[in-house]
């Protein structure tokens, strides 16, 4: 009996031992939370860092890791997306932006903010807005950004004159900068500048019904009926006509950066990568746009991208919580120029140091909070190819067509895409 006893015990030792020699307990296993983004260039390098730095750090701490996968613009996320959906293999979270918000809105695999059960009650009002629609809260704001007036601050200064508060001001801006080797102005806009540029008019309008398509799909096209457009196309008119305008479509920050062009609209989130770029070149400044005319008090929509997931598990909330959390969106705006989405990242002595040595982020920032929390971005099916068609129909306009007719044809082509997605989805 006794030997038995002693056999027994022996195995029983045996099968401890690999738990011992491995600390006492087995390890937890890492859980992967997958990551497709489409921030490029220096500003992927940021977004790598704060990855790297979560998996270091907090993810240490609770067996989670970051893989964050570039999958090409943000059109080309939601391409990968779309197709991924239905196989198992879609992402944990995607970087996208508003354009694949009517997909989104409308998919079986996405798993809203409120679902997560994520607090947002620190982020910019208005980046909730924009991303809220009939089913709730669809994505969680992270690489913010507004539409900036970029511009030659040293030759504007050689000639006297400031960024402009409207089109009719930038008529006469554009003939005192323009010369025949420099562009007073570059670009052609579409969709993501006319969702201020007609939307700021009145004080608030809409390009489509239904709050832009946020409240429910949009079923109607306001820009032609309340005369938004025309009256853009009007005064976008009048600057061509100055003979000074390059209505460039591709090309236009390399333009701006090696002087070949004195003003441009881009996003804050360029602000970054083309301070650097023009070095010491010339001083770059930047202003709010500039109204279509007098009545447009609305100010700028906000825009840039967010994060959409398609997991319900605590760490894609952890992951989320870490990404929107002050310090975060505070380093991610220093280094890129979006804009913070969480409100106490502006209480942060750090990012008011920052503020002060770098007023020039400060104007997006002040164009969001001074704007009227009601404008909102452009939902609309067919996001892309309505993007190129504006572009299109305004260089049509440019180079002679009727500006009515321009209209007419516009809505149209939006009315069409609208009319095809809610006969295949609604």
């Amino acid at each position: 009996m006794r030997k038995l006893t002693l056999i027994f015990i022996t195995i029983a030792l045996i099968a401890i031992t690999p738990l011992f020699a491995a600390g006492g307990k087995e390890e937890a296993k890492t859980e992967k939370v997958i990551i497709w983004h489409s921030a490029q260039g220096s500003n992927a390098e940021v977004f790598e860092e704060i990855a790297q730095t979560f998996n270091n750090t907090i993810g240490k701490d609770r067996n989670i890791e970051i893989e964050a996968i570039y999958q090409g613009k943000a059109n080309d996320v939601l391409t990968s997306v779309n197709a991924a959906s239905g196989t198992g293999n879609l992402p944990d979270i995607a970087m996208m932006d508003a354009t694949a918000a009517t997909d989104m809105n409308h998919s079986q695999y996405l798993v809203t903010v409120d679902k997560l059960g994520i607090d947002t009650s620190d982020i910019l009002a208005c980046g909730i807005s924009s991303y809220t629609s009939e089913n709730g809260l669809l994505a969680l704001p992270f690489n913010a950004s507004a539409l900036l007036y970029y511009y030659n601050k040293t030759l504007y200064d050689s000639v006297g004159v400031s960024a402009p508060r409207t089109l009719d001001d930038m008529v006469e801006v554009a003939r005192k900068t323009g010369s025949k080797d420099v562009a007073a102005f570059a670009g052609v806009p579409a969709t993501f500048e006319l969702s201020t540029l007609i939307g700021a008019q009145n004080g608030l309008s809409y390009m489509l019904n239904n709050r832009n398509g946020h409240d429910r799909a949009a079923t109607e096209v306001l820009f032609g009926k309340e005369g938004t457009y025309k009256a853009f196309l009007e005064k976008w008119k009048t600057v061509y006509d100055t003979g000074f305008y390059s209505p460039i479509t591709s090309g236009v920050t390399a333009e701006f950066t090696s002087g070949r062009c004195a003003a441009m609209l881009a996003s804050s989130s360029n602000l970054a990568s083309v301070i650097n770029s023009v070095s010491r070149e010339f001083e770059v400044g930047v202003a709010k746009v500039p109204m279509v005319n007098e009545q447009a008090t609305g100010g700028t929509v906000i825009s840039g991208g967010a994060l959409f997931s398609f997991t319900d598990s605590q760490a894609v909330k952890t992951v989320l919580e870490y990404l929107i959390s002050p310090d975060v969106q505070a380093k991610w705006s220093e280094a890129t120029g979006y804009v913070p989405v969480n409100t106490k990242a502006y209480e942060t002595e750090a990012y008011k140091s920052f503020l002060e040595k770098n007023p020039l982020y400060k104007v997006a920032i002040d164009s969001l909070l001074e704007s009227n929390p009601g404008l909102a971005n452009v939902w609309v099916p067919s996001a892309y190819s309505i993007y190129y068609s504006f572009q299109s129909n305004i260089a049509d306009v440019l180079n002679g067509k009727d500006i009515d007719t321009a209209v007419a044809d516009m809505v149209g082509i939006v009315e069409s895409a609208i009319a095809s997605y809610s006969s295949q989805n609604l």
